[in-house]
């Protein structure tokens, strides 16, 4: 193999790894940062970088002149779009320094309108570009009457877009934003190194007898330059308008490459090698390919995974212990199917001890009791939904002694499942276990009652944690708009902008709850509360525009105009004509109104409606939506009905009986 060949080959190899780079690059910054303007103009400046490295990896295994010619046309495409590309990324960046740019727009008109025209010509055209010249293994199309004029436009382009980042930094204030421009500015070179048709200058410097070993050789160097250059700004560009803490951009890029294109990179240098090691070991080479690709994607994930530590004292430094300690309440927590999974464990195992077909365990909540698990035959939930006063029972089993006297009701011995109250003397009941029983007479034996003991032990302690584990939950609805808020005024101060292609700065400081992820969990909360109550108080649905504009006809009350809101939006979920409680149009409107303006309880809507308990829960989350979804296109078009003095005909409901109890 000669020199040119192997100079030839590491220059494949490195277009290839940028070709990697680039593509990677591309998939994060629309994956993770797609909504700011700056991103989608870097992902666009991408996309033409990537076709141009892309062409050059095919050039380096062409076959014919006019299969050359094809690749290097698509490759000019990409190399006149870059200019225009450049400067609108640029132009873009210092706009979220609040600089105004309106002028400077009109010149990125008109640098995109000559990058077009560019790559018109250099595809369809022999202007800018002419005929190919085939000498492998370097190829390229000879240059045109016009390319010396589209080599100024280029060097142009580039020069005022350095400007522009040049001038961005200049505006920057603290430091940690003046840092990451500079990183910015370091890395915008690399547009103009990656494009550029040195080639096609150094062919008319030089004449066709180019030194192909020393343009191979400048190549490679240029390549490993530009994926320097290029990871800079990508680490840049990933922080801007970015709500999320630096620490979580800093893991999620870092896993991002780890697990993406370094793998990547692997597996092509390890097919680089599989001709050498076809020959020292004498096997055909699919054998070897396979090999060697499973290899690397295996022990790259080992990797991964060995060094994770390492990789977290390297970004989180200060705030290990913290994190640690969310990655292990994350490991711990217990979610509704590991709660159901243990109750049908302890009630498989309560069965087969009194050798009884069927059990089940319920859960507290308010005055109801909620079906968690149920082993036995199909056709026992239903025997169970069936019964109408298991709350009475469970009122007269915790007077029973437990669990050696066992209350017998319906055909099922009842354990009450209760824990005492921290810092109280009293008791609060957690839920109820039932087991089919033998006869109405038999009791469970000495013997037995030691194990239904433990098993009554674990049962309640499971509940409880789950009690207090969505007790926590709760809170930290209450918490997140906060977090958000903070991480919304941390990341608004470094890149706010006020021209038109970006969030407007009021906009961002006081964004609206229907942008939340939470926004439904706050609907039903405000809902649970309906006639009076800390979630319908401090809830964040009191920062909806329609709730401000609903203040004059609410007394200048928060709360009473939430509730007013939150009426009307009932009210346009209901279906014309006389309210009907068993027609399907009816269902989502009547599950409202009766839970939550009525404050009626669950088994009495199930049975008006003539559902079970648990489709009515099901039917119930349903209608939140929908209720939620009304409240969003309110918001959005900022259309509040005219709402008559008072709380109009369908908030004017008298406080229903038991309402403060059953919440």
């Amino acid at each position: 193999m000669s020199l040119t060949d192997i100079v030839n080959f590491v220059n494949v190899l490195t277009s290839s790894v940028l070709v990697i780079l680039t593509f990677s690059l591309l998939s994060y910054t629309l994956t993770y940062n797609f909504r700011r303007s700056v991103a989608r103009r870097f992902a666009l400046l991408l996309a033409f970088v990537m076709v141009v490295y892309a062409a050059d990896v095919a050039l380096g295994r062409v076959l014919s002149a006019e299969s050359a010619n094809r690749w290097l046309r698509l490759q000019w495409l990409g190399i006149a779009m870059v200019p225009g590309a450049v400067y609108h990324f640029s132009l873009t960046v210092l706009a979220t320094t609040n600089y105004r740019v309106d002028r400077r727009r009109w010149i990125s008109y008109f640098f995109y309108a000559l990058s077009i025209s560019s790559a018109v010509d250099a595809v369809a055209g022999n202007a800018i570009v002419g005929e190919v010249r085939y000498t492998p293994p370097l190829s390229y199309l000879e240059s045109g009457p016009l390319f010396w004029l589209f080599a100024v436009y280029f060097g142009l382009a580039i020069g005022l877009a350095l400007g522009n980042i040049w001038k961005a930094r200049q505006r920057c204030l603290t430091e940690s934003t003046r840092t990451r421009m500079t990183y910015l500015l370091l890395g915008f070179v690399a547009p103009g190194i990656a494009v550029f048709p040195y080639l096609v200058a150094i062919t008319r410097l030089w004449g066709p007898n180019e030194p192909s070993v020393i343009v191979l050789f400048l190549s490679i160097l240029g390549n490993m330059a530009v994926g320097f250059m290029l990871l800079l700004m990508s680490y840049t560009v990933a922080y801007f308008g970015v709500l999320t803490p630096d620490r979580v951009v800093r893991y999620r890029l870092l896993r991002f490459f780890m697990r993406g294109p370094v793998v990547a990179i692997l597996v092509i240098l390890a097919i680089q090698i599989t001709p050498s090691v076809e020959r020292v070991l004498g096997l055909p080479r699919d054998v070897i390919l396979f090999s060697i690709i499973t290899g690397v994607i295996v022990l790259s994930q080992l990797a991964l995974s060995v060094t994770k530590s390492a990789v977290d004292r390297l970004i989180y430094r200060e705030d290990r212990e913290e994190i640690a300690w969310l990655r292990e309440l994350d490991r711990r927590m217990l979610a509704t199917s590991d709660l159901r999974q243990l109750l049908e464990n302890n009630l498989a195992a309560l069965c087969e001890l009194l050798r009884v077909p069927s059990a089940f365990a319920a859960a507290a909540v308010g005055p109801d009791l909620i079906l968690e698990a149920v082993v036995g035959p199909e056709s026992t939930r239903a025997q169970i939904l069936a019964v109408k006063d298991w709350s009475d029972a469970l009122s007269k089993a915790m007077r029973a002694p437990r669990p050696s006297q066992p209350y017998a009701h319906q055909g099922y011995w009842l354990w009450p499942l209760s824990d005492r109250v921290p810092d109280e003397e009293s008791s609060r009941v957690l839920g109820v276990l039932g087991v089919q029983a033998h006869t109405a007479s038999t009791r469970p034996s000495t013997d037995e009652v030691r194990v239904i003991e433990a098993i009554l032990e674990r049962t309640t302690r499971a509940l409880a944690d789950r009690k207090l584990q969505q007790s926590m939950l709760a809170n930290l609805r209450y918490l997140i708009p906060d977090i958000d808020r903070v991480q919304q005024l941390r990341g608004i101060i470094p890149y706010a902008a006020i021209d038109s292609e970006c969030e407007p700065t009021a906009a961002l400081l006081d964004p609206s709850p229907i942008h939340s992820p939470e926004f439904e969990a706050w609907v039903k909360d405000a809902l649970s509360h309906y006639w009076g109550g800390p979630k319908l108080t401090h809830s964040p649905l009191i920062k909806l525009r329609t709730v401000g504009e609903t203040m004059a006809s609410a007394d200048n009350d928060p709360t009473r105009a939430l509730r007013l809101v939150l009426g009307q939006a009932l009210e346009r979920l209901r279906p014309e004509g006389r309210q009907n409680f068993t027609a399907p149009e009816w269902l989502l409107y009547n599950i409202l109104e009766m839970r939550f303006v009525q404050g009626r309880r669950v088994r009495e809507i199930a049975d008006r409606l003539a559902i079970s308990e648990s489709d009515l829960y099901r039917k119930q989350r349903v209608a939140i939506g929908q209720l939620a979804r009304v409240l969003s296109e309110m918001e959005q078009t900022n259309v509040v009905e005219s709402i008559a003095a008072g709380e109009g005909t369908v908030l004017r409901r008298s406080f229903p009986e038991g309402w403060e109890k059953s919440q």
